[in-house]
């Protein structure tokens, strides 16, 4: 089955592509990538192109636009992002002040990487371009989710398949409701061939909830689409959570008739 390519677009106002022999060194740096075999492919005036035996990279300099909403990843996308990032308050600001995009792309080959494979490497990709150019912000594209250039460098540290940065590839969004409860919906696991996560008007306390729902991603990334409609889950009694497949609320927005895992949970006192 032939894979879609991944892509991470980094603002800035840098009016150059990162210097390829920089990104590369950057690159073997990381982990793991010490003695990969990096091939040149290409190159033209913004964009250069080289492969490895898994999968094939990009890094492309968008040229200026008097229009912002004809870029790439266009201005409103970036803006409705900064708004729904509630770990960077500075966001909006970074998106007004940068003017141009450094596009950091991996295609990989056919059957040769899962989904995992290909976030881990696109994480030290453009990890590698945001250290060698004047990053204003990260923006990951599969969940429409803006990151603070040093923060993504911070915990993209930690690079390999039981330890990687759930927090970088997995928006958790936040919805308060009338009724005073709260919903919580992920965005970007679809991109792992796994449905989205949502608890609908919730009296737990939020940061519980963020927890349990940051681990069940972890563990459905690492693991695999393994769960089945209204089975329940859970290590004690106190901790038990149903999870069904349904069409998603309403309220997230996502595409009509999308099917989510819903989370309802047992109601105990917050842990």
């Amino acid at each position: 089955m032939s894979q879609k390519p991944w892509m991470v677009a980094i603002l800035t106002n840098d009016g150059a592509v990162p210097n390829f022999q920089s990104v590369i060194e950057t690159m073997r740096r990381t982990p793991g990538y010490a003695t990969v075999d990096f091939e040149w492919v290409s190159e033209d005036a913004d964009k250069y192109v080289f492969r490895t035996k898994y999968a094939t990279f990009a890094v492309s300099l968008t040229p200026p636009q008097t229009d912002a909403e004809r870029n790439i990843v266009p201005l409103s996308v970036l803006q409705s992002a900064s708004r729904k990032a509630w770990h960077w308050a500075e966001a909006a600001f970074a998106v007004q002040g940068a003017k141009r995009q450094i596009l950091a792309l991996v295609l990989p080959e056919e059957n040769e990487l899962d989904s995992l494979d290909v976030a881990l490497l696109l994480t030290c990709f453009a990890s590698a371009v945001v250290k060698n150019v004047d990053a204003k912000a990260v923006f990951w594209s599969h969940a429409s989710m803006l990151h603070e250039p040093n923060a993504f460098l911070e915990h993209a540290k930690e690079l390999n398949r039981r330890a990687f940065p759930v927090e970088l590839w997995v928006d958790f969004g936040i919805l308060p409701n009338a009724d005073k409860t709260i919903s919580f919906g992920t965005y970007g696991l679809h991109a792992f061939g796994l449905e989205e996560l949502e608890v609908v008007h919730s009296r737990r306390e939020p940061k519980w909830v963020l927890h349990w729902l940051f681990n069940l991603a972890h563990f459905m990334i690492e693991n695999g689409p393994i769960m089945e409609d209204e089975h329940t889950f859970g290590a004690s009694q106190s901790e038990k959570f149903i999870v069904s497949v349904t069409d998603s609320s309403p309220e997230f927005m996502r595409k009509e008739g999308e099917r989510v895992l819903k989370i309802e949970f047992s109601e105990q006192e917050n842990q």
